[in-house]
């Protein structure tokens, strides 16, 4: 199977898509609020705009599941699946963690991918079995070897806090315990600093498919580890109803992801008395 064409676009997409986020970045947004954890403005809806323009004029049999408009089904073997604004809280509030992401599966499964990080100019791309880049050099991420000397990403959303607050605490005392800090954007930029070696892994109690779907191989074509919390690989859901399942998910460097598996197994056993 042949991608050029298709990394081609998605590149140039997705950095089009980012400029588009960076003109509207600072300036005073007309919000939308669409639950109490989710808010949409008017970058999210022109950078959506844009990306859907474009991928329906070069590939009009395609499927499409976006952010903001929704499953677009069409029959095909290949669904591009993408995030306009992601981090679209952070952008509201003038914070500089957001960016755009796409990815593209065929069969359901993920072939090409890309995360940009207008900010600071950082786009991160993979195709299937031929490695992850970053600004077009291989990556490949550093990091420490022991889960105790790293810092690990967790992100959730209030549904999370109100729907299991046990549970939810119980997973984040137990990263705070084996982990030596844990830090969270509760956005893309979790992963990007995962695949930079920054962080040494992200957990994230509450992602929809577009947030996921391009980490899920862009990591692990960096050498890294993608799966669910049990450490188990993920199925997505790409029926009609593919913008409502809420995946939990781990990503994180191959030496850490097992110790990160085991942290969160025993979470149970952690007092949720523990300050």
């Amino acid at each position: 199977m042949n991608l050029k064409s298709h990394a081609r676009l998605l590149q140039e997409v997705t950095l089009e898509a980012g400029a588009i986020l960076l003109r509207h970045f600072g300036r005073i947004q007309k919000v939308r609020i669409k639950d109490n954890a989710s808010v949409v403005c008017a970058a999210d809806l022109a950078s959506e705009r844009h990306v859907i323009r474009r991928l329906r004029h070069e590939f009009p049999g395609h499927g499409i599941i976006s952010e903001e408009a929704g499953v677009m089904a069409s029959g095909s073997e290949f669904t591009w699946v993408i995030d306009p604004l992601d981090g679209t809280s952070n952008f509201v509030a003038g914070i500089p963690w957001f960016g755009a992401q796409i990815g593209l599966l065929y069969q359901g499964q993920p072939v090409l991918a890309s995360m940009y990080l207008p900010v600071t100019g950082t786009l991160y791309t993979a195709a299937k079995g031929r490695g992850a880049r970053r600004n077009g050099k291989r990556l490949k991420p550093r990091t420490q070897a022991r889960l105790d000397q790293a810092l690990i990403a967790f992100g959730m959303d209030p549904e999370c806090a109100t729907r299991d607050s046990g549970r939810t605490a119980a997973i984040y005392l137990a990263l705070a315990a084996s982990a030596r800090n844990l830090r969270a954007t509760n956005s893309l930029v979790d992963f990007c600093y995962t695949l930079e070696g920054r962080f040494g892994g992200a957990v994230n109690l509450a992602t929809k498919i577009w947030d996921i779907v391009s980490v899920s191989l862009i990591l692990p074509e960096a050498g890294g580890e993608f799966t669910g919390l049990d450490g188990k690989s993920l199925v997505f859901d790409l029926t009609e109803s593919a913008a409502k399942p809420a995946y939990e998910i781990l990503a994180a460097a191959r030496p850490l992801h097992r110790p990160l598996v085991r942290a969160l197994q025993k979470r149970e056993q952690i007092s949720l008395q523990r300050t």
